[in-house]
């Protein structure tokens, strides 16, 4: 199985780095030297897995795969200055959800998917908020969507239901529909925008 990313630009209908920006890149990345079971072209995100024998190109490896890509690619110097858009099918791996408000509890200490909520607010600037109390006597406990509900700066009403505060989180950015790729990229802050076609 071979996954590799073709590119619309002169330079190359490949993405690899030369050695020397592959060099600087290991340098702010070092992590792209690590093996993570996908056999990479040398200096590329383009990588491939001999099926039957312990590999397959599942979610968290295409997640990988992606994750190394947009590590590369502001080191790519032809690329200077360039907008990036990445156009993927439409498939689960690349457009799932990182999480839903399903996924949380109501109250301190109830079921929660991840450690910090990451998003663009209107103005494009990346906010984050913890999802786990880090100070108090609550220390190391989920917030639960209320407490997060209120730390977004959503006028929450006192006597507010779980399916009530469910749709005026879902009306909030950091609970919008953001894939797990776009998660990476607001991660990363790379102004990377990502498009899905059906396949």
């Amino acid at each position: 199985m071979v996954s590799d990313f073709l590119v619309a630009h002169p330079d190359n209908p490949f993405f690899q780095l030369s050695h020397d920006e592959w060099d600087t890149a290991v340098k702010k990345h070092p992590e792209l030297l690590e093996d993570d079971g996908t056999q990479y072209i040398e200096r590329s995100a383009s990588g491939s897995i001999q099926v039957g024998y312990g590999g397959y190109f599942d979610n968290d490896t295409i997640i990988s795969q992606f994750t190394r890509l947009f590590k590369m690619l502001s080191f790519k110097k032809a690329y200077a200055n360039h907008k990036f858009h990445i156009i993927v099918d439409n498939a689960r791996t690349h457009s799932a959800k990182h999480y839903s408000v399903e996924d949380f509890g109501m109250k301190p200490g109830t079921r929660c998917p991840v450690e910090q909520i990451f998003y663009r607010d209107k103005d494009g600037e990346e906010q984050s908020v913890d999802c786990f109390f880090t100070t108090g006597k609550n220390k190391g406990q989920s917030k639960g969507l209320l407490v997060l509900a209120k730390e977004l700066g959503i006028n929450v009403p006192s006597n507010v239901r779980l399916p009530e505060l469910k749709q005026l989180l879902n009306t909030h950015d950091a609970f919008k529909n953001v894939s797990y790729l776009l998660m990476i990229v607001i991660h990363l802050t790379i102004d990377v925008a990502i498009y899905y076609v059906c396949s």
